[in-house]
């Protein structure tokens, strides 16, 4: 098994079959599919693979005065640097891609981004990515990030646990890595605004049992515990807040939720958990009606393919695909720097979750930058995905951090 597994991530996937002497796009895929981001990999990919697909059924991309069908190779960055370095090189030199899309992990779109520096092709990451990434210093010209970064993540939680659950006794507790450290950099920069003051408590990376750190918050009596971990960390620290009567205690503000994560834990540990989340596959009672069309639309698409609803990561990767299949078709060449001189030219698109408009630091405002949920208990649910309620969303330009803090 593992070997056919080995086979089927190495090889290129063929689109449908082109006609004899078509040159086909080719795209290069790689997500966290093992290590500690494989609960968000796999979503991730079965998203960029539906855009393509529905590409190819319209007959391709026009590209260089033709109609292209998209090929695409899977790898597995494995959450490791340094693996991801060494594929995305086999990419760009072996496989010749057209594009990369992918990543599951913030520091390994950092190092890809570094690459694209010396290495020349688009790129395009669908995680959130970290702070740093967006300075004029480190974005390579054709890194293009349609997920924002986590900085964005911690400032809106912040923002709603303080203005819209009215708490001011506030512990976060985040991760000694980037995903976590940005969402506190955005959180203490939105709580100096709203003058309220937060303790921060950090647990070391590669820590499994978080006991230890939410008993001393128990201790601390806080209104309210934001917890900014992922992947792995994030369904551990779930669980934990119930095992260790942390969450009977407090309330529970995951920053940052998926499905991948939500599922991965009893109902009881999410109930009454609140969270943002990037996109629900189910916005039942929204109160923006196109917005529950275009969600239900590409649900049922999702579902009918993979038969499981789609991961906020899902559309994510689903729309970062299909931004960079527009962006060969504006540029009609796979040159970076035409491409990225495309979608700065061009930079208004359609999203599952919104208009969307790229930025000149290479991230996109969205009509709704996340969407605000609560966990659902087991009795209220229809089934095992169906997790979070959403309740409102957080909308507006302060969602992304401001051009200025990044010295445009």
């Amino acid at each position: 098994m593992k070997k056919l597994l080995a086979l089927l991530l190495m090889t290129a996937i063929a689109s449908p079959s082109v006609q004899a002497g078509e040159k086909p796009i080719k795209l290069g895929l790689m997500f966290g599919l093992t290590g500690t981001a494989s609960p968000i990999g796999p979503v991730q990919l079965d998203g960029a693979k539906l855009a393509i697909k529905e590409a190819n059924a319209a007959g391709g991309i026009q590209f260089g005065g033709a109609k292209r069908q998209v090929e695409f190779i899977v790898r597995d960055d494995e959450t490791k640097p340094d693996a991801a370095i060494r594929r995305f090189r086999d990419f760009v030199n072996q496989d010749k891609v057209d594009a990369v899309i992918g990543q599951s992990l913030a520091p390994i779109s950092g190092a890809l981004n570094q690459e694209v520096k010396r290495t020349k092709v688009a790129y395009f990451p669908v995680n959130v990515v970290s702070l740093d990434l967006f300075t004029p210093q480190e974005l390579a010209e054709s890194t293009f990030a349609i997920h924002g970064c986590a900085y964005s993540a911690g400032y809106a939680s912040a923002v709603t646990v303080v203005k819209r659950l009215e708490k001011r006794k506030i512990v976060f507790f985040g991760p000694a890595y980037a995903f976590g450290q940005d969402q506190w950099k955005g959180a203490q920069a939105a709580f100096k605004e709203l003058g309220v003051a937060a303790e921060y408590l950090e647990s070391p990376v590669g820590t499994n049992d978080f006991t230890s750190y939410l008993t001393k918050i128990m201790e601390m009596n806080p209104e309210v515990v934001m917890l900014a971990h992922w992947g792995v960390d994030a369904i551990n620290v779930l669980k934990q807040t119930l095992e260790s009567g942390l969450k009977g205690r407090t309330t529970i503000f995951f920053n940052w939720m998926t499905n991948a994560f939500g599922s991965g834990v009893p109902p009881e540990a999410l109930d009454g958990v609140y969270s943002l989340m990037s996109w629900y596959y189910d916005l039942t009672g929204f109160q923006d009606a196109n917005i529950i069309a275009k969600g239900n639309g590409f649900a049922k698409k999702f579902i009918d393919e993979y038969g499981y609803p789609p991961d906020p990561y899902s559309v994510m990767a689903y729309d970062g695909t299909l931004e960079a299949l527009r962006a060969l078709s504006l540029a009609g060449t796979n040159d970076p720097a035409a491409i990225a001189g495309a979608i700065l030219a061009n930079p208004e698109f359609e999203a599952v979750k919104g208009k969307g408009k790229w930025r000149i630091d290479h991230q996109p405002v969205f009509e709704y930058g996340a969407f605000i949920v609560v966990g659902k208990g087991a009795a209220e649910r229809k089934d095992k995905w169906d997790l979070v309620k959403v309740i409102g969303s957080y909308t507006g330009d302060d969602f992304l951090p401001s051009l200025t803090l990044f010295g445009y």
